[in-house]
This record gives C-alpha cells, sequence and structure tokens, in this order.
C-alpha cells in the first residue's frame, strides 16, 4: 500500500503544476451536457492521471470525472482532477485534487492535495491520515453551537439537502458554509476544522468521495451515503454525509429524504 501512497502523491503533486499554469481568472472552460463547467485544466490533469496509471499499474482502472479507462480490474484509481471547478474557472483558489486507490469499490488509499495552501491529505486504511504527514484527527463536538457544516448542493441534485440543513442551523446554531467543494470540505472534517460536511452529488460522483472516504474515516470520522449506508467507491453513490461521527445519526434524522430521488 506505501507503494501505491507514494504512487498518488506524486501525481498529486503533477495535477498541482497543471493546476497552477492555468489558474486566472478567464481559464479556458466550457459547458458539459449536464451543464456542469469544465476547464482546460481538468481535462489535462485527467488525461495525466489516465497515462501515469497505465504506465505504473497497466492492469488498473481510472474513473475519472472527466474520461475513464476500464481495464475489468478489481482495482481502480477513481480521481477528481479539479474539485471546485466553478471557482476554479473564477480565479479563486479553493480548489483541490483528489486520487483514491478502490479495490472491489472499497477505498484503501486516499490522496487530496490543495495547491494553493500546500496541503496533502493521505491516508492507507487501517494506517491513520496525515496532514502534509502529521497525524490529523475528527472533533468530538455535537450538533451545537460552534459545530460547523459544510453543504454542497445545486439546483440539478438529485436531493435537496440545502433546505433541511439550514433548518437544522437554525434549530441547533450550527453553522453552515457552503465552501464550493465537497472534497476539501470533507477534509476539514478530517483534519478537525469542520463537523460534517453534506454532498447531494449521485451519478458519476464516487470521484468525489472516494478518497475522502479513508481519510476521513482513519482520522476518526465516518463516511456513508445519505440513508447512513455504506456505499461502493467504482460506480454512481447517493450522496455522502462526512462526519465526526458523532453528528452523524443527527444529519441523517435531519435531512429525512427519500431513497426514491
Amino acid at each position: 500500500m506505501n507503494n501505491y501512497l507514494s504512487f498518488a502523491k506524486q501525481v498529486a503533486l503533477q495535477a498541482s503544476a497543471i493546476m497552477q499554469t492555468h489558474f486566472h481568472a478567464d481559464v479556458e472552460h466550457r459547458e458539459k451536457a449536464d451543464k456542469t463547467i469544465v476547464t482546460i485544466a481538468d481535462e489535462a490533469i485527467n488525461q495525466m492521471v489516465i497515462e501515469e496509471v497505465a504506465r505504473a499499474y497497466p492492469d488498473h482502472s481510472v474513473y475519472g470525472e472527466e474520461a475513464s479507462a476500464n481495464k475489468d480490474s478489481e482495482y481502480a484509481w477513481v480521481c477528481d482532477p479539479i474539485d471546485g471547478t466553478v471557482p476554479y474557472a473564477k480565479g479563486l483558489p479553493v480548489s483541490v485534487f483528489s486520487l483514491a486507490l478502490v479495490k472491489n469499490g472499497e477505498s484503501l488509499v486516499g490522496v487530496v492535495y490543495d495547491p494553493f495552501m500546500k496541503r496533502m491529505y493521505s491516508a492507507v486504511k487501517g494506517e491513520g491520515a496525515f496532514l502534509n504527514d502529521v497525524p490529523i484527527h475528527v472533533t468530538t463536538m455535537g450538533l451545537e453551537r460552534h459545530a460547523t457544516i459544510n453543504i454542497e448542493w445545486w439546483p440539478e441534485a438529485s436531493y435537496d439537502v440545502d433546505t433541511p440543513m439550514h433548518q437544522l442551523s437554525l434549530d441547533t446554531k450550527v453553522y453552515v458554509l457552503h465552501l464550493g467543494t465537497v472534497i476539501d470540505a470533507a477534509c476539514y472534517v478530517a483534519a478537525g476544522r469542520y463537523e460534517a460536511c453534506i454532498f447531494a452529488g449521485t451519478t458519476g460522483k464516487n470521484v468525489d468521495i472516494a478518497a475522502v472516504k479513508v481519510i476521513v474515516e482513519e482520522a476518526g470520522g465516518k463516511v456513508t451515503d445519505l440513508f447512513g449506508n455504506d456505499q461502493r467507491y467504482d460506480q454512481d453513490i447517493k450522496g455522502a454525509i462526512v462526519s465526526n461521527g458523532v453528528v452523524h445519526q443527527g444529519i441523517i434524522d435531519s435531512l429525512k429524504l427519500s431513497h426514491s430521488a
């Protein structure tokens, strides 16, 4: 696993270089069929990951947000080349790169890199979570004043997580933020800065949660779908609740969602 971790970290640094090369307020971008934004940097990073995996682990699959290479392998590298593409395209430095190694749907290795703050989050299943090689841990705070919850939702999302979470804020006085990148926010949970992060993503959005699944849980937290169930990270997901574990059930109860979405 440590060889896989070293590989993922090196790829993350290569992704960082591409992100910073293209980072400016008028970076070339376009609208995809699902109405989301993709930049030239997203596509360049995704292609780089495919090429690097093919070179190092030719039998492994790659599932990327912009392109994939399916080798029908039990091992898959799951990549979000830039999480926070909208702020990135606007010249706002709050985006990150994410890469996970998944075996039969289970996240074993996770790396997230913030190129603007030089923060490398990493974890191997069973070996703890780290920020720049220093151990990190979630908080023990409950749903109370000064607790912080991040929400990532958009009008086309299958689940409305925004409305019930704002009601939870009114009821408990927890602080609600919308950072614009679920992966960075989830890493804040792992590092003890936030208590939870709620994500409405479904189709193709396993790329957003695969790496933070292992990072947050190795930091002592909990990651499930929006209904409290575990899920595979080599296929579509039913959103995500990423938390310190203490607030997890309270968030599930507050969402009161239907599986039918």
